[in-house]
């Protein structure tokens, strides 16, 4: 049996709750929910903190999804970017991207959609007045913020990025540096604009001042953005796609996202023991996870992109005749050789709040890879997503980059219902690893019996293409040994090259960080757990 290694206890509380992987970040949602806000409102407010406190993560130039249950009703927002109408494979290919796409610089860029999702989630279900809620990132950025420690190892894993454009070295590091753990950041710029973004509000982003910044900025870059493609973003209110685990509905975006991949994985485990498996042997318990999530990510890679351009048949993909004749290619004691699970790079912020009357949010926000395309929009302070970069040049593929166009999503926001009440509310962030640490969370948690806290500090394993896998250190050696034996290719972790700009496998070792927060049926109370992995939190009142 696996020890379980969590270092703290579930964090407890009876009003209201909130996760979130950056202290700074989850005290300000907590005291908008103290002073009366609502979820909306703490959520809006924390999506402004963490682009300050994480800017290598998430921001004013990246995508959003959330899950929003209100008034025991569901929603889901998609706020991610479309491909430009000057991207398109021909241009790409007559400045020499024919292989792959871009990973960074203006030709990475795509429309950002988080922005347009903020207001959209505000004029939906906001109670309190969008300047003041981002007025405390605001007030963060100028006068600075010390650096939380494993924050400042992503930022110097990025730095080298950032030396790609003048105006991001200026911006975001010291110097020429990144900053260290505990030292001072201020972003001045950034804070001018998230005030500006508060006073004039959406239209001042895609058709107004900083429209046209932007447009310049991509304009002398290479870029592919022009004032119609940022004028024309809207978000989309969707209706979220779910399968049922041993008694638990479990609730995801629908694509372009890849939600669907955490779906299909636990239909095929639904058909084995787990519980029993993990008591008796856990490398074979591991090894079936690792298995479904193979051949679940093959499927993605194959099938989904964004349905307007093409269908996706959900019901499909998860029917029992389907999902049977996935579950049959699994062998219990050696591994299957599968296609690649697409792209291994990006980097995310995940973050749930829930108040005191049970409204709740998962809300996740990305710029897709570390410091995103590294471009830095003027003087605006904003950091652009290379969101571009998750397209493919496959012509026919349904992730083939197209005009107007979203590309295939690896952020997902997660909850769960059970008996028709919800249940949890959680995700976990660092690209591809996120369904993946859906999928082992639930079963600590339904299978094993955690709590959220136990649950997310669990040792995960991830699946990195082929039979290539990597596993943390906090797996016992006989497990890892088993894994091994059964024909997984263990991969050890590592840091980037100095020069890292193209894809790398270093975020191979990095399991995700998660956040949750669970609604204790039995006494109303919050349960919430956040992960180590990062620097959160998860505190209510």
């Amino acid at each position: 049996m696996e020890a379980c290694n969590s270092q703290r206890a579930a964090t407890r509380a009876p009003h209201g709750m909130v996760a979130s992987s950056q202290p700074l970040a989850a005290q300000v949602g907590l005291q908008v929910l103290k002073d009366g806000g609502n979820a909306a409102d703490a959520a809006i407010a924390i999506a402004a903190m963490v682009n300050v406190t994480e800017p290598m993560m998430n921001g004013l130039g990246g995508d959003a999804f959330m899950l929003v249950h209100w008034q025991g009703k569901l929603y889901g927002l998609n706020a991610s970017g479309r491909c430009p109408q000057a991207m398109t494979r021909e241009t790409l290919s007559s400045t020499g991207w024919t292989a792959h796409m871009p990973q960074a610089g203006w030709q990475a860029v795509i429309v950002p959609g988080a922005p347009d999702g903020y207001f959209a989630l505000h004029e939906r279900f906001g109670s309190k007045n969008f300047a003041d809620l981002v007025e405390p990132a605001a007030a963060y950025a100028e006068n600075g913020f010390a650096v939380g420690q494993k924050i400042a190892h992503v930022w110097e894993w990025g730095a080298s990025k950032l030396r790609l454009s003048d105006h991001s070295v200026q911006e975001y590091l010291l110097h020429g540096k990144p900053p260290e753990a505990g030292e001072i950041f201020r972003q001045p710029n950034l804070a001018r604009t998230w005030r500006a973004l508060g006073k004039y509000g959406r239209d001042w982003y895609y058709e107004g001042d900083l429209a046209r910044k932007v447009v310049a900025a991509s304009d002398a870059g290479g870029g592919y953005l022009k004032l119609p493609d940022l004028a024309a973003q809207h978000s989309e209110w969707a209706d979220p796609i779910s399968a049922t685990y041993r008694g638990h509905r479990i609730l995801e975006m629908p694509p372009n996202g890849q939600g669907l991949i955490v779906l299909m994985t636990l239909r095929i485990l639904e058909g084995y023991d787990l519980a029993g498996i993990f008591r008796s042997d856990l490398a074979a318990a591991k090894h079936l996870i690792l298995e479904a999530l193979k051949l679940s990510f093959a499927d993605a890679e194959r099938y989904l992109g964004d349905p307007r351009f093409g269908h996706i048949d959900v019901d499909q993909l998860l029917s029992d005749e389907f999902i049977e004749s996935r579950r049959e290619l699994i062998q219990p004691a050696k591994a299957i050789p599968t296609p690649t699970a697409g792209s291994t790079h990006g980097n995310t912020t995940y973050f749930t709040v829930v108040d005191k009357d049970r409204n709740a949010i998962s809300f996740i926000t990305s710029i897709s890879d570390i410091f995103g395309s590294g471009m830095v929009a003027g003087d605006t302070g904003i950091i652009l997503h290379n969101r571009g970069a998750e397209f493919c040049l496959e012509a026919g593929h349904p992730n083939c980059v197209a005009p107007g166009k979203r590309p295939r999503h690896s952020i997902l926001p997660a909850m769960v219902f059970r008996d028709d009440h919800l249940h949890m509310t959680f995700g976990c962030m660092g690209a591809n690893m996120q369904p993946q640490g859906q999928v082992q969370i639930l079963v600590n948690m339904i299978d094993r019996k955690m709590n959220p806290q136990e649950a997310i500090d669990a040792s995960r394993v991830r699946v990195l293409g082929g039979n290539r896998i990597s596993v943390e250190s906090t797996l016992p050696s006989e497990v890892i040994a088993r894994l091994a034996a059964m024909g997984h290719e263990i991969i050890p972790g590592e840091d980037p090259p100095a020069d890292w700009l193209q894809p790398h496998d270093f975020m191979r070792s990095f399991m995700g960080s998660a956040q949750a927060v669970v609604i204790d049926p039995t006494y109303d109370t919050l349960c919430g757990g956040s992960d180590s992995r990062l620097d959160g939190v998860a505190i209510g009142y």
